[in-house]
């Protein structure tokens, strides 16, 4: 395959810094074999479970995970901490049936119990891992109609659910910026660099992970293995690859991901004094009742955290410059929501990609006999995309199911225009959704 021009940058400070897990040591580089029976390209939330599900299926087998920057510091520990179990946004799916939703509730739901049982069974429960649920808050009453949406597809499903409204609503966020809100349960809120660090820390012995090592290239005849950044060569029986949209940078597959920066920030943490403004809120989440609108947390450490502002990463990375004009807005979110404490600063702030399709569907492929590929489309990747490297595993293991059967099938992105038209019209249309965001953002 083609070398690797561009690969993972981190630009920021992001939830790492919030971490103790940012000092864990991995694998010393010397200790790289020469030859696994299993190697992992990307040790985002895909390479997790791909990595994870790999060794349980095969104890004895030898499995090398190599990432290009800090774990944690990639995009997968830029999101915004949301493991959302029912499908986000019914309606925003890339033309999904109800049937598919309700599959996606399935195994949503399954892998978040999969990640819980293993953050349990390895005793690390002290990690920022809380049930606290989900609001889709709406700012403005034309957004209500998602909500409307969204409330007949949990209705059809089974799904419990409360709108949320007035001085309840207040009572639990601490603004009264918000008109009314959908809440759901079953949404876990987490520090996302935290969880992935603390994942991979506990990996079980038979897999070595190493992290600030990136992958040049792909050999793709048999016996396969990877090129590092030194020239070294390692072979390997698979080779699995869930690096987003670096996927393209390995010549896997072209014209696919359009992926989009998002920018976030987290206030310093709220004084005593300060706190009384948040007397009685518990930590608690909220997407917004518009796709480009603000997401917006109250952390278990005294924080909020805002994030919005869509730019197209033509590059696959942000900028200085860029994060420096993201913040006006960043400011007004947080300012709108909360005038009471609008003096407090600004702690960290960073810019993440989300890897996005046209379409919004997945990719999940066998590009040779011994290279294969999962990447998520759309904005709620965590659940998902540890759903598509734990289903890759079993399909390079030979191992047949509905689910993965299901999985394949939803994998269908669009093809994309070429540049320049790509990113001109990624641009217009993010400003579009922007402008049409008004008051949610």
């Amino acid at each position: 395959m083609q070398d690797v021009k561009l690969y993972p940058t981190t630009t920021g400070q992001s939830w790492i810094e919030l971490s103790p897990y940012k000092h864990h040591a991995f694998k010393d580089h010397a200790e790289i074999r020469d030859e696994y029976d299993y190697i992992v390209v990307g040790a985002g939330y895909g390479g997790q479970g791909a990595a994870r599900h790999l060794a349980e299926l095969h104890p004895d087998a030898k499995i090398g995970v190599f990432e290009a920057i800090r774990i944690g510091d990639n995009d997968s520990g830029k999101n915004a901490g949301f493991i959302i179990d029912v499908p986000h946004d019914f309606g925003d799916q890339g033309g999904s049936s109800f049937e598919e939703n309700q599959k996606y509730f399935e195994l949503n739901t399954f892998i978040i119990n999969w990640m819980e049982q293993t953050i349990k069974d390895k005793g690390i429960e002290e990690i920022d891992w809380d049930h606290c649920g989900k609001y889709l808050a709406c700012a403005e009453t034309k957004s209500f109609k998602l909500m409307e949406h969204e409330i007949s597809d949990l209705e059809k499903m089974g799904v419990s659910y409360e709108v949320v409204e007035g001085e309840d609503l207040y009572r639990r966020t601490g603004t009264r910026y918000y008109k009314k809100a959908l809440y759901t349960e079953g949404t876990v809120l987490i520090n996302p660099a935290e969880v992935l660090r603390a994942l991979f820390s506990v990996m079980p012995d038979n897999v070595d992970v190493f992290e600030e090592c990136p992958v040049m290239r792909i050999e793709e005849n048999a016996p396969s293995g990877i090129v590092l950044r030194n020239g070294k060569k390692v072979k390997a029986k698979i080779v699995i690859v869930t690096g987003g949209p670096f996927i393209q940078e390995f010549g896997i597959v072209k014209n696919v991901f359009c992926p989009v920066l998002s920018y976030g920030a987290f206030t310093r943490q709220f004084t005593d004094e300060e706190m009384k403004h948040m007397e009685g809120v518990k930590p608690w989440g909220a997407t917004a009742g518009h796709p480009a609108g603000t997401t917006v947390r109250f952390t278990r450490d005294n924080r909020i955290f805002v994030r919005n502002g869509f730019s197209f990463a033509t590059d696959l990375t942000t900028s200085h410059q860029r994060i420096k004009r993201s913040i006006p807005k960043l400011r007004k979110a947080y300012e709108n929501r909360y005038p009471e404490l609008k003096h407090v600063n600004f702690e960290f702030i960073y810019g993440g990609m989300i890897n996005m399709t046209m379409n919004n569907r997945p990719l999940m492929m066998q590009k040779f006999p011994t290279v294969f590929a999962s990447a998520c489309g759309e904005g709620a990747g965590v659940a998902k995309t540890s759903l598509m490297g734990y289903y890759l595993a079993e399909w390079v293991s030979g191992i047949q199911s509905e689910n993965l059967e299901f999985l394949k099938k939803i994998a269908t992105p669009n093809k994309l225009p070429p540049e320049p038209f790509l990113t001109m019209g990624a641009e217009l249309r993010l400003m579009w959704e922007e402008f049409n965001a008004k008051t949610e953002i």
